[in-house]
C-alpha cells in the first residue's frame, strides 16, 4: 500500500522493491485515487489499483484514504500486505489480517512534528496518540535501517526483531558514466532541495552565501545545481542552477557532472540520495541524519557534520574544495560503497521475512 504515486524516497523504495518482486510474484500497488507523478520507472508486471473517487478537495483525499484501508482489509484478507505510509498504517489497528506487515521507513512518531502537513497541534496530538496505540499491534514489522528500528522501540516501548530491508540504488541509472571524472580547476556542487523544514535546504542557502563571500573559495566553485520539483521561491537561490527532473536519468546526469553532493536533512530513516550520488561518483558531505549511518562513514566515504550546524557544513565543503586528494578518495570509496547495495538483495530480504515459517513478532 502506498499513500500516492509521487516522486519521493519512501515511494521510490516500495516501487523499486515491487519491480524486482514482480518478476517472481503477483504484485499489486494499492493506493487512494489521485494523480500519478513519479519520475521513476514502474514495471509492466505490477498492477496499480487506485481506490475511491477523483479527489477535488482535501476532504475527498482523506475519504479516499479510509476507503483504501477498508478495501484492502476486505479484499486482501489472506494476502501478504505491506503498509508503509505513516498515515495509513495506524488505521489498520483493528484489522485481523494474518499476513499484515508494517514497513517503517522513518521515525513515524515524529515525522509530522513541524506541522507542515497536519497544520494543527490537535491533529498532531491525535495522530501521535493513534500511532502510539497502533504500535502495540502484534503484526510483522520491517525497518529500512537500525535507526528506524531504534526509534520504533523507543516510542513504542516494545522489543521487536530487527528485520531490516535496506533501500538501494538502480545501478543501471546511478552509476559513474566515466571511470574518472575530468580533472577541473574548479568544482561543481549539487543537491536535491525540498521546501520541507526537516530537509534544511535553508542551511545550504546560508552556507552558499558565505562561500560566495569568500573570494578564494568562490573562485574554486564553477557552479551549484539544485535538483527540485518544489517551489523554492522563498529561498535566496540566485546564482544557483535549477534542474526539474523528468526522470531518474536527469538526476543522475547532474550527479555525474558534479564533484560534491550536499545532504542537509535533520534526520532520515535511511537517506537514499547520498548513496545514489556516491554511485555516480560524487564526494558526499552529509548531515549525521540517523539512517545514513547504514552506509556513510565519516572520513572514509563521506564527510559527516552535525545536523543544522551551518559552520560545520561550511567547513566540510571548504575542506573538500581545498583538498582534492581527499575529494578523490571519498569519491572512490563512495562508489565502492554503492556497489554493496542492490534492489535484488533487498527484495530477497523481503521474501525471507514474508515467507519465513514463523512470524517472529
Amino acid at each position: 500500500m502506498l499513500p500516492q504515486l509521487k516522486t519521493g524516497g519512501g515511494v521510490r523504495v516500495i516501487v523499486e522493491l515491487a519491480n524486482v518482486l514482480a518478476e517472481r510474484h503477483e504484485v499489486k500497488i494499492v493506493l487512494p485515487k489521485g494523480k500519478v507523478e513519479c519520475t521513476f520507472a514502474i514495471s509492466d508486471r505490477i498492477i496499480i489499483e487506485q481506490v475511491g473517487r477523483e479527489p477535488v478537495s482535501a476532504l475527498q483525499k482523506v475519504a479516499n484514504i479510509f476507503r483504501t484501508v477498508a478495501h484492502v482489509q476486505k479484499v486482501y484478507q489472506n494476502d501478504n500486505v505491506i503498509v508503509t505510509d505513516p498515515i495509513q498504517s495506524p488505521l489498520f489497528i483493528f484489522a485481523r489480517m494474518p499476513k499484515l506487515y508494517r514497513f517503517v521507513q522513518a521515525d513515524d512518531y515524529r515525522i509530522f512534528d513541524d506541522l507542515l502537513l497536519l497544520k494543527n497541534r490537535f491533529f498532531l496530538y491525535l495522530y501521535k496518540a493513534v500511532t502510539k496505540l497502533s504500535y502495540r499491534k502484534k503484526i510483522g514489522y520491517l525497518f529500512n535501517s537500525a535507526f528506524t528500528h531504534e526509534m520504533f522501540e523507543r516510542h513504542s516501548g516494545r522489543k521487536v526483531p530487527q528485520k531490516i530491508v535496506h533501500p538501494a540504488l538502480n545501478r543501471k541509472v546511478f552509476y559513474p558514466y566515466e571511470a574518472e571524472k575530468p580533472q577541473r580547476d574548479s568544482v561543481r556542487l549539487c543537491l536535491i532541495a525540498r521546501k520541507h523544514p526537516m530537509k534544511r535546504f535553508g542551511d545550504f542557502v546560508e552556507v552558499y552565501q558565505r562561500l560566495m563571500q569568500n573570494p578564494k573559495v568562490a573562485a574554486e566553485i564553477e557552479k551549484v545545481t539544485v535538483i527540485s520539483h518544489d517551489d523554492l521561491s522563498s529561498y535566496a537561490t540566485a546564482g544557483m542552477e535549477r534542474v526539474v527532473p523528468s526522470c531518474d536519468k536527469d538526476i543522475a546526469d547532474v550527479m555525474n557532472s558534479s564533484d560534491i553532493y550536499i545532504f542537509t536533512s535533520l534526520w532520515e530513516g535511511f537517506g537514499l540520495p547520498p548513496l545514489e550520488a556516491m554511485g555516480c561518483g560524487c564526494a558526499v558531505v552529509a548531515s549525521d541524519a540517523g539512517g545514513i549511518s547504514e552506509y556513510a562513514v565519516n572520513g572514509e566515504n563521506a564527510l559527516i557534520y552535525p545536523p543544522a550546524d551551518t559552520d560545520a557544513l561550511y567547513d566540510a565543503i571548504v575542506r573538500l574544495i581545498e583538498d582534492r586528494a581527499l575529494l578523490q578518495r571519498l569519491r572512490i570509496n563512495g562508489m565502492q560503497t554503492a556497489r554493496n547495495f542492490s534492489w535484488e538483495r533487498s527484495a530477497k530480504m523481503v521474501e525471507k521475512y514474508l515467507f519465513e515459517k514463523e512470524n517472529d513478532v
